[in-house]
């Protein structure tokens, strides 16, 4: 056994920290995982067990934490890069994102204004990216013009302050095809959740393939077909060889970024033991992904 939990956590810490550096050794990519993780603990450990696994960002959601003391969202910055990590982007709140497609004016107003206030954010502490949902339990079937400018307005914003936004594809696929096809711009790119695409695409990894020049994100995770379980790569049933295939190896840059978390299984064990097996498949797909590069 590599590692037992024996009770001695700072010899198993230095154990995964020696185990993922020679994992990621050379690797295509750099390695993300979402701040939540499944595991209930102060955001400030999760980033040290985040780093202590060998990743080397984070993304978070852009909302104070609230526990046994809030976590105001404003610290997040300073304890992400103290725990050397890159802070890799921000998701945008979505409980409201359908107002973007509204004909209310107020609606669209409070849109516009919470999503530019969350780019402001983005440059003022630096974080290059700002993840979005621009549909959710909506049950509108279509984008519409209206919410197509108003979007518009948004880039621009985005524009002046130098930060991408990346839409994310999640009920509704179309909405990420139209969006990216009616508006070419450079500072609006694709959040690419695997996960969401085999629960509601037709045709698997086509928005990947088609809009992988505008790759900005990734939301790396496996499901059983039925729900959005957040698992980490093969352990569902994604057709990873199919992903590998769509994605972008000649031009994206950016991380490989997980979306995971742990399962009922998995809260039995320490968080050090999800992490660990996150890493390994994330170096997993990494290098299977430059196995495909160089075929």
């Amino acid at each position: 056994m590599i590692i037992g939990f024996n009770g001695n956590l700072l010899y198993n810490e230095r154990v995964i920290m020696f185990l993922s550096e020679d994992l990621k050794m050379d690797l295509l990519y750099k390695l993300g995982i979402f701040s939540w993780f499944g595991f209930f603990l102060p955001i400030q450990k999760r980033l040290e067990m985040i780093k202590e696994a060998g990743f080397d960002a984070t993304s978070i959601w852009w909302e104070d934490e609230e526990g046994e003391y809030t976590v105001y969202k404003k610290d997040f910055p300073a304890m992400v890069k103290d725990n050397g990590l890159v802070f890799e982007n921000i998701h945008a709140p979505f409980n409201d994102c359908e107002d973007l497609w509204s004909q209310t004016a107020s609606r669209q107003d409070r849109f516009l204004k919470d999503h530019i206030s969350w780019l402001n954010d983005c440059a003022k502490y630096e974080m290059p990216v700002m993840v979005m949902h621009v549909i959710d339990e909506s049950e509108l079937n279509e984008p519409n013009l209206s919410g197509i400018k108003l979007l518009d307005k948004l880039i621009y914003a985005a524009q002046d302050l130098e930060i991408t936004i990346a839409i994310e594809n999640t009920r509704r696929p179309n909405f990420v095809d139209v969006i990216l096809s009616e508006i070419p711009s450079p500072t609006l790119g694709f959040c690419y959740d695997s996960s969401h695409d085999w629960l509601t695409s037709k045709n698997k990894a086509e928005l990947l393939k088609k809009y992988g020049s505008r790759l900005a994100a990734t939301h790396i995770s496996d499901n059983d077909g039925v729900v959005d379980r957040h698992w980490p790569p093969y352990d569902g049933i994604i057709d990873w060889d199919k992903v590998i295939d769509a994605f972008p190896k000649d031009t994206y840059k950016g991380f490989l970024t997980l979306e995971t978390l742990a399962k009922e299984e998995d809260q039995k064990n320490p968080p050090q033991s999800f992490l660990k097996r996150a890493y390994e498949r994330s170096v997993k797909l990494c290098r299977a992904i430059e196995a495909a590069e160089k075929k």
